[in-house]
């Protein structure tokens, strides 16, 4: 009996199961639209943003939502620009907006902490959503993403597509990013959620404040979204789920230059091996599974006919699954591509996951 084939038909049936997995969470993802209409606080830090941030405050000026019920607060993390004043022209023409001056850059959250933390403390609503300062949200986002809201739900996950551009760039990116949406979506409905993008993140205030706020998130560099969501799965109790809705998806704007792009690459996969235990050991199973899928015909290459095999039905059920994703998040015009992504995107997202690792990336400055 040969342990070594033995072993690698272990590893096919553990990866296979993974794939089953996330097919079906993705088949369990709800639609709903009925809501009470909570009362709802939008939180969005903003720094520099004068170049980039009218688009996202014209598209909250169209939010189908009972103006009572909600208010929108920004905070300036120290801007050096225009950003500021250009907030507050359109503070005044809606009383239920408001914008928090932060005059010192702090030390005490990297990123944005700082000023979602601020925000979350002058926050009258019962549920917070968290957008950035470069998104545009659709009129429907606020009503059908608090349809969500159950009881016992504590956090929505949702999901934020990247504007499309002209070039290569564009599809990496937006393979980038379903990817993220699937390991985001398919997780969440199986109830262990793994990961979430603050551009369009809501919870309840309650919930945060249970589970310690971004006061227990010190001593992280960046994940203000991936952090808070994992602490929320330990601390707070409450189920999170996932919001498919496309009404409720909030596009951001692509990077402007190549630079910007791979710092934002190194500072999105900086957290994957910096995640609590058990999320790291899942992410290090999953590529040493994947990793000895690739690797196993140059230990026995007697198997090469099973390999081929195996390799063949998985391609085949990972790109249904791709398919279906790109069905749900409206990104089906990305079908075509996708059998060149499952060949590059696993170098392309271990190479910045080795980068993240060492934590070289850099914060915007200007």
């Amino acid at each position: 009996m040969d342990w070594m084939l033995i072993l690698f038909l272990i590893i096919v049936l553990a990866y296979f199961t993974i794939l089953h997995f996330v097919f079906w969470g993705l088949k369990r993802l709800p639609v709903k639209e009925k809501t009470n209409y909570p009362s709802v606080s939008v939180i969005i830090a903003a720094r520099n943003e004068a170049k980039r941030i009218e688009p996202t405050l014209k598209s909250l000026e169209g939010l189908n939502y009972p103006q009572k019920q909600f208010e929108i607060i920004f905070v300036d993390d120290a801007s050096t620009d225009e950003t500021p004043a250009i907030i507050s022209e359109y503070c005044k023409k809606h009383s239920n907006w408001k914008l928090i001056r932060l005059t010192e850059r702090d030390d005490f959250a990297s990123g944005k902490k700082r000023a979602l933390k601020e925000g979350i403390k002058h926050a009258k609503g019962e549920i917070i959503f968290t957008t950035d300062a470069d998104c545009v949200v659709q009129p429907d986002w606020l009503k059908y993403m608090t349809a969500y809201f159950e009881p016992e739900v504590g956090m929505v996950l949702g999901y934020s597509p990247v504007k499309r551009f002209k070039g290569w760039m564009n599809y990496l990116l937006q393979f980038d990013n379903l990817f993220s949406a699937i390991v985001a979506a398919a997780p969440a409905m199986w109830g262990f959620p793994l990961t979430s993008v603050g551009r369009n993140l809501a919870y309840r205030k309650s919930a945060y404040q249970a589970a310690g706020g971004f006061d227990a998130l010190k001593n992280y560099r960046s994940g203000d979204d991936v952090y808070l969501t994992e602490r929320f799965r330990q601390k707070s109790g409450d189920k999170i789920t996932f919001c498919a809705h496309p009404a409720t998806f909030v596009e951001t704007l692509p990077p402007t230059a190549f630079k910007q792009f791979w710092h934002q690459q190194i500072r999105k996969n900086s957290k994957t091996l910096r995640k609590s235990f058990s999320t790291t050991l899942a992410s290090l199973f999953a590529f040493a599974v994947y990793s000895y899928l690739w690797a196993f015909p140059l230990v026995k290459p007697e198997y090469l006919n099973v390999w081929l095999a195996v390799i063949a039905l998985k391609l085949l059920l990972e790109f249904l699954i791709l398919s279906k994703a790109a069905s749900i998040f409206r990104r089906r015009w990305l079908i075509p591509a996708l059998p060149v992504f499952q060949f590059v995107y696993p170098v392309f997202i271990t190479f910045f996951t080795i980068l993240g690792a060492l934590q070289i990336y850099q914060w915007k400055k200007d």
